[in-house]
C-alpha cells in the first residue's frame, strides 16, 4: 500500500488447471442460481449447516453454551455427549451433507461450534458442493483445503477488545505473535500462515462501532494474507437489549464502513458495496419478518442432523428488525443484479 486507495488484497497462486476446475463449478452454481432466481422459485439452493457442538473459544455472548463454562468444558460440545454418541453425530454431519448435495443445493456455509474441530465434514463439503464457505474463529489451523473452500475469520473489534470477547476467560492468554497477544495473536499467525489466507468478518455490536475504523487498521496492518472484510452488526432478540442497533447506529456504520473505502478501496470489502450497504442500514429496507428476509428464502439453516434451526441461522427467537447481518443486504444485492456486488461474491468463491 502506497496511496490512498492503492491497498493491495492478497490473491492466492492458482495453476491454470486448477483456476479452469473451479471456474467450471462457479459456473455450474451460479447457473443453479440464476436459474432459480429468474424462474421466482421458492426452492431453497444453499444450506447454512451447523457440523459441530464443540467450541474452543469463550465467547460472553454465546447463545448455546452457560457463560460460566470455559474452553475446557465447551470443548466436550453443548451436546454433552459421549465418545460413541459423538460418533453417530459425526455420521449425522455427513449424512446431512449428502442429502443436501442430493437435492440440488450448490453452496453450503459450514458453521458451528468451531469448524476447525471437525476437519473431515470440511473436506467432505468441499467434494460435494461447489462453492463451500467455512466460518471460524481461527484460533486453530485449518487443514490444507480445495480451491472450493473459502475460509471467514470472525473478529469482534480491535486485539484487546476481542480477546475479552471471545476468551473472557484469558484461555489463550499466553499466546503472543508479533506485537499482539492472546487470542488475537492466534487468529493472525494462522491466517498469515494459512497456504492461501481468509477472509475476515466483523460483526460489530453496538457498543463497539466507534471502534470500527481501529478493528479495520489493524487488520491491514497485521494480517498480510488477508483477502477481504465482511462487515456484520448483531441481531438481538429484544428491542431493549442494549446492543441492538438503531436507526442512527446504522447510518453511523454504513458511514464509516464508507470512509474505510475511501481509505483503502472498495475492494476491501466485497460483501459491503453500496447496494449492499444501502439495503443493510437503510430505514427503509430494515426486514420485518422472515417472509420479507431473501436469506429465510433462499437458505436453509440446518444442525447437525439435518433438522430446521429455526428461520435462519440465528433462530426463531432473534427479532427480524433488529437484523445488521450482511448476508441479508448481500442476498438482496445480487437480487438486484447488482455487478460489483458479484464481482466480489464470485472473487471470494475461489477458495
Amino acid at each position: 500500500m502506497n496511496n490512498r486507495n492503492e491497498y493491495t488484497l492478497y490473491s492466492p497462486r492458482y495453476s491454470l488447471s486448477e483456476r479452469a476446475k473451479q471456474t467450471s463449478s462457479i459456473l455450474r452454481a451460479s447457473s443453479v442460481v440464476a436459474y432459480h432466481l429468474l424462474r421466482g422459485s421458492k426452492e431453497k439452493f444453499a444450506a447454512s449447516v451447523e457440523i459441530t457442538d464443540k467450541c474452543n473459544a469463550g465467547c460472553s455472548f454465546c447463545y448455546v453454551y452457560p457463560s460460566e463454562w470455559d474452553q475446557n468444558e465447551r470443548l466436550g460440545g453443548y451436546l454433552q455427549l459421549s465418545p460413541s454418541e459423538h460418533k453417530l453425530k459425526e455420521k449425522n454431519v455427513y449424512e446431512t451433507l449428502r442429502r443436501l448435495k442430493s437435492r440440488g443445493v450448490v453452496h453450503v456455509t459450514l458453521v458451528g461450534g468451531e469448524t476447525a474441530l471437525a476437519p473431515k465434514a470440511i473436506r467432505l463439503a468441499s467434494k460435494l458442493f461447489p462453492v463451500v464457505w467455512v466460518v471460524t474463529n481461527g484460533v486453530v489451523k485449518l487443514p490444507r483445503l480445495p480451491n472450493s473452500v473459502t475460509v471467514f475469520v470472525s473478529i469482534d473489534g480491535p486485539p484487546d477488545y476481542h480477546n475479552k470477547s471471545r476468551d473472557p476467560k484469558g484461555f489463550y492468554k499466553n499466546y503472543s505473535y508479533n506485537n499482539l497477544q492472546g487470542m488475537s495473536a492466534n487468529i493472525v499467525r494462522n491466517i498469515n500462515e494459512s497456504e492461501r489466507g481468509a477472509y475476515v468478518h466483523i460483526t460489530l455490536s453496538k457498543p463497539v462501532i466507534k471502534k470500527f475504523s481501529d478493528t479495520v487498521d489493524w487488520l491491514v496492518k497485521d494480517v498480510r494474507k488477508l483477502r477481504g472484510i465482511i462487515v456484520s452488526g448483531t441481531a438481538t432478540k429484544d428491542f431493549e437489549d442494549p446492543c441492538t442497533f438503531s436507526i442512527e447506529d446504522r447510518k453511523d456504520l454504513k458511514k464509516l464502513i464508507e470512509s474505510a473505502a475511501e481509505k483503502y478501496g472498495w475492494k476491501l470489502f466485497p460483501f459491503n458495496q453500496p447496494k449492499v450497504n444501502e439495503r443493510l442500514f437503510d430505514e427503509k429496507y430494515i426486514i420485518s419478518n422472515s417472509s420479507s428476509c431473501s436469506v429465510a428464502q433462499r437458505v436453509e439453516s440446518l444442525n447437525y442432523d439435518g433438522s430446521n434451526v429455526g428461520k435462519c441461522v440465528l433462530r426463531d427467537d432473534t427479532l427480524c428488525e433488529t437484523c445488521v447481518c450482511n448476508i441479508s443486504g448481500l442476498a438482496q444485492a445480487i437480487n438486484l443484479v447488482d455487478i460489483r456486488t458479484i464481482s466480489g461474491v464470485l472473487r471470494a468463491t475461489y477458495g
